[in-house]
């Protein structure tokens, strides 16, 4: 992935959310005020790196080397390696943010469902590297970063479950007496996985596993999003 113009963290918007207001801030004033081809290009680095490597296996010495800059500029732009992986992470949440923001809660649970299914899967083919950055933020080891990380994805997500799944209930869409949290968490885990298995090696094998797909076999993806939506409708619907 490259940056871009239509990202959060071009110079021209950088640190803004979908309604206009800051987002967490973890670069310095002088990572503002550098070219923006430089700037794209020390964040596209970053990216490569923390993707294939992951945070752990990522050398902020050899990023630097890779970015053309000196360690030096590297530290005046990000305090620690700590800051500028978690400036990688709110990349991705950014871009998660806006495909949600886009999204019509109002056109019915199962529609809304069918949507995020389509984002989901779209996003994991346009930006894999942030989602393995993502998925890589998600482990136990890296638990002490997500503390840093305001307003996170996860309560987005929340907050639009909680608002199409009350309006499904009122209007009929689906059983009286549901908690409604846990088919939430059970619903956003299917996208989880599913978003996942277009990503990581390892996810991507375990579908297939479970599909009985041979490696050469070709996905039917339509037909896995229609089988997703049928299993949740049969599971929710009166």
């Amino acid at each position: 992935m490259t940056v871009g113009p239509d990202d959060p963290y071009h110079s021209d918007g950088m640190n803004k959310n979908e309604t206009g207001g800051e987002r967490p801030r973890f670069h310095t004033e002088t990572f503002e005020k550098i070219d923006a081809s430089r700037k794209d290009a020390i964040l596209s680095v970053a990216l490569a790196e923390f993707a294939e490597k992951g945070y752990n296996g990522t050398s902020i010495n050899g990023l630097a080397r890779k970015a053309g800059i000196s360690i030096g500029s590297l530290y005046s732009y990000f305090s620690s390696k700590e800051d500028l992986y978690l400036t990688i992470v709110d990349m991705g949440h950014a871009l998660l943010e806006k495909a949600l923001r886009e999204i019509d809660p109002n056109a019915g649970l199962f529609e809304t469902f069918a949507a995020l299914l389509r984002e989901a899967r779209a996003y994991a083919e346009s930006n894999r590297e942030l989602n393995l950055v993502y998925l890589d933020a998600m482990t136990q080891g890296l638990r002490h970063l997500s503390k840093r990380l305001s307003g996170s994805l996860e309560t987005i997500t929340v907050e639009l479950y909680r608002r199409v799944l009350v309006t499904a209930e009122e209007r009929g869409e689906i059983r009286k007496g549901l908690d409604l949290g846990a088919v939430a968490f059970c619903l956003d885990n299917l996208l989880l996985l599913f978003q996942f298995s277009f990503t990581a090696d390892y996810h991507r094998a375990r579908l297939r596993l479970f599909l009985g797909l041979a490696e050469e076999e070709p996905l039917d993806e339509e037909a896995l999003m229609d089988a997703i939506l049928e299993f949740a409708r049969r599971a929710l619907r009166p």
